[in-house]
């Protein structure tokens, strides 16, 4: 009798330390999970996944040939009688075919594409998420150093990156918090930097990239003026005998470049102008 309740009290004992183990390890995972990817809407999305719902159903294909499917797509039917039909509402890709799915890419009732989650370097976590809005890409989300946590994110229009922020100084928080942000030009150049140096959410400076380095210089009305003369009176190639204008640019190069502004810091809480619409 002894014996077994002896026996008894260890299995309890045991089992208490396991749960115990088992709830501590879970708590880490919860602290360390990407709020921007393990959130209500990835849940919901990854559902579309399951094939097992009221009108779905789900078609695998073999695209090497190994005997092992790589692409999976879930389709819901849509509509009623004579009007329903089969709409594409998930595709699982395993892209290097080792039997994991690397890319995730969720669909609406539509078809129109809503999400889609990628393990790049397929170490088995979601390196980039990229947002849809009528099917074109709005926002990207990356997880640059491979912590499981993002820490930058790319806003596009009209299918061109036009602002970035980054979160450069990791506070290990499942939270995004950004402290460096970039505007981009219509050819996704760098225009303008801000940096937030006290970490309160707002940036500290702001620096443009014309003041920076200097502009080529751009031809002049009367460089213009004279290369159509040569070109109407048929001496387009010639040598030019002519006296160069006063303001005429300077060859490249000898340009001098102007000096770096020294750092401004905005008044407490101004935000920068958003940058120019890109032109259609």
């Amino acid at each position: 009798m002894k014996l077994s309740t002896t026996v008894w009290m260890c299995g309890l004992l045991a089992l208490s330390t396991a749960c115990s183990s088992t709830a501590s390890t879970a708590r880490r995972v919860a602290i360390r999970r990407p709020a921007a990817i393990q959130n209500n809407v990835s849940r919901d999305d990854h559902r579309r996944c399951d094939a097992t719902g009221a009108g779905r159903s789900a078609s695998e294909y073999d695209t090497n040939a190994d005997g092992i499917p790589d692409v999976r797509k879930v389709f819901q039917i849509v509509g009623e009688a004579l009007d329903a039909h089969p709409v594409l509402v998930c595709r699982e890709v395993d892209l290097n075919h080792d039997g994991t799915k690397d890319v995730f890419r969720f669909y609406n009732d539509q078809g129109r594409t809503l999400r889609e989650e990628e393990d790049r370097d397929f170490d088995g976590q979601l390196d980039v998420i990229t947002y849809f809005d009528n099917g074109e890409v709005v926002r990207r989300e990356f997880d640059t150093n491979r912590d499981g946590m993002i820490d930058m994110r790319v806003y596009y229009r009209n299918h061109r990156p036009y602002r970035a922020e980054r979160e450069l100084q990791s506070d290990n928080a499942a939270d995004f918090r950004p402290d460096y942000w970039e505007f981009y030009d219509n050819q996704a150049h760098v225009v303008r930097m801000g940096w937030d140096y006290d970490h309160d959410g707002r940036a500290d400076r702001w620096d443009r990239t014309d003041r920076l380095a200097p502009t080529r210089a751009q031809p002049t009305a009367s460089a213009n003026a004279s290369t159509a003369a040569s070109e109407n009176d048929g001496t387009m190639g010639a040598p030019s005998t002519a006296t160069p204008a006063a303001n005429a640019p300077a060859a490249p190069g000898a340009t001098t470049p102007a000096a770096t502004p020294a750092a401004t810091t905005p008044a407490p809480g101004a935000t920068p102008a958003a940058p120019a619409a890109p032109a259609q």
